[in-house]
């Protein structure tokens, strides 16, 4: 047993031995890392050009992105679009739409690429273009973007029902845009669509486009849905002034008897909308100063719109003159200034003959039956006589005019009226009581006939 434990120990040894004197085993050589493919070096290529255009710098995220397309041979739209993106923020146009057309040519449904071309062209103003490129992305998406840039570009070609129908999906995707409410308002307005204008121009102001110019704009909604003072209301204010506004109401005037308090107009009104327009920085333009005063004639409120006629006449345009004429008789009428109200008339039928001439028979008539109220015949056949004149083919106004002779006790003339009218119109309804005033008044003696009146 000791000799089979020496024998072993022995060979150990011996084994010990032979491996420190034995040469040492060749070192490998180091491995050298592997050649990267041409696809990650387009990916190291797209992400250093990206860096590049994140931090501003657009002709070295140029110059990286255009190697990351040419090492590209997949064909990734992603290092076409940030090319087309740092060409665009370089201000290199023409090569980015270059690189948005290249896309879009290889993937129609690339809706980024579409809407980035889109607003290239609307920033050119290039409308046509931009719903060329525009309306093709709604088969993939309906998306925010792409109907505001829509309505954009249809809304500058005059294309105004197309230009609703997107602003409309538009709000309803974000209802939050205050500058769409408004575009869509100028609209609604423009087609005389009051009552959505009106609505969409307050949504904008809730929203915080404050502007004289949308001010003015939902006054004239207001005014052409005949809310001209709103729900007017008595209010107290301390100092306060007519006429102009104080928070949320306009002060139209003051009450009687009660000091520091007012007849006021609310917000949701146009005399409100108006004067808050005139405070905000437009006071001085005819055509506003010419709303306002519309606004109290129509309200009835005739002494105040008169004032305010006479102080503009001088200022308006010459091709609003005519209609503005024609609402200066309005409140001249008003102010029972009959004669003026009939010469300012005639101003408005001298400079638009076809729109105004058709009035004057209706004029005459109103004055006459003021006249007539007042007890005072004479005029009031003076100007029935004048609207014959204009009309002489009118059955009624000889009617009229017969009456009033009959009232007059000018029987001979009231008889010629009536036989005008029976010549006229010899089935007229009420042509038996014609004969019969004709027979009764015809053979009087002269001096009761009124021949010699």
């Amino acid at each position: 047993m000791r000799t089979r434990m020496n024998l072993l120990t022995t060979t150990a040894a011996i084994l010990l031995a032979l491996a420190a004197t034995a040469p040492a085993a060749p070192a490998k050589p180091a491995t050298r890392p592997a050649k990267p493919t041409q696809a990650e070096q387009a990916e190291k290529l797209y992400q250093q050009g990206r860096d590049a255009l994140l931090t501003g710098e657009y002709d070295r995220a140029v110059k990286l992105l255009t190697e990351a397309v040419a090492a590209d041979k997949v064909g990734k739209t992603s290092y076409r679009l940030a090319l087309a993106r740092a060409y665009r923020y370089a201000d290199r146009i023409a090569p980015a739409a270059k690189e948005l057309a290249a896309i879009l040519k290889a993937a129609p449904d690339h809706v980024e690429a579409g809407q980035l071309l889109g607003e290239i062209h609307i920033a050119q103003k290039n409308w046509a273009e931009a719903i060329a490129v525009l309306t093709p992305l709604l088969k993939y998406r309906h998306d925010y973007t792409t109907y505001h840039m829509l309505a954009e570009a249809t809304y500058h070609l005059d294309n105004y029902p197309a230009a609703r129908k997107y602003f409309e999906k538009a709000v309803q995707l974000n209802p939050q845009s205050a500058a769409d409410h408004y575009q869509l308002g100028n609209i609604y307005l423009a087609g005389h669509f009051y009552a959505l204008a009106a609505e969409a121009y307050s949504k904008a102001l809730n929203l915080g486009i404050e502007s004289p110019v949308l001010r003015y704009k939902l006054g004239s909604a207001y005014f052409n849905l005949r809310n001209y003072f709103g729900r007017v209301q008595v209010v107290t204010v301390k100092a306060g002034k007519d006429g102009t506004i104080s928070e949320s109401w306009y002060l139209i005037e003051p009450v009687p008897g009660k000091k520091d308090t007012f007849r006021a107009a609310p917000s949701d009104s146009a005399i409100y909308q108006i004067a808050k327009a005139t405070t905000d920085g437009i006071a001085d333009r005819p055509d506003i100063q010419f709303l306002k005063a519309n606004i109290y004639l129509n309200a009835r409120r005739y002494k105040q719109a008169y004032a305010m006629f006479g102080k503009i006449k001088d200022t308006v345009p010459k091709e609003d003159k005519a209609l503005f004429y024609f609402y200066y008789s309005q409140a001249a009428f008003g102010v029972d200034k009959y004669d003026e109200y009939l010469s300012l008339l005639g101003e408005a039928i001298a400079l638009d003959k076809a729109a105004y001439q058709p009035t004057l028979v209706e004029a005459y008539l109103k004055v006459a039956e003021q006249y007539n109220q007042l007890g005072q015949a004479d005029k009031y056949t003076h100007y029935l006589t004048r609207a014959v004149a204009v009309s002489p083919q009118t059955v009624g106004l000889h009617l009229k005019l017969g009456y009033a002779y009959e009232h007059a006790r000018k029987y001979a003339l009231a008889v010629r009226q009536w036989r005008l009218v029976l010549d006229l119109q010899s089935d007229h309804p009420d042509r038996m009581k014609l004969i019969n005033l004709i027979g009764k008044y015809k053979d009087l003696p002269a001096e009761k006939t009124g021949k010699n009146s």
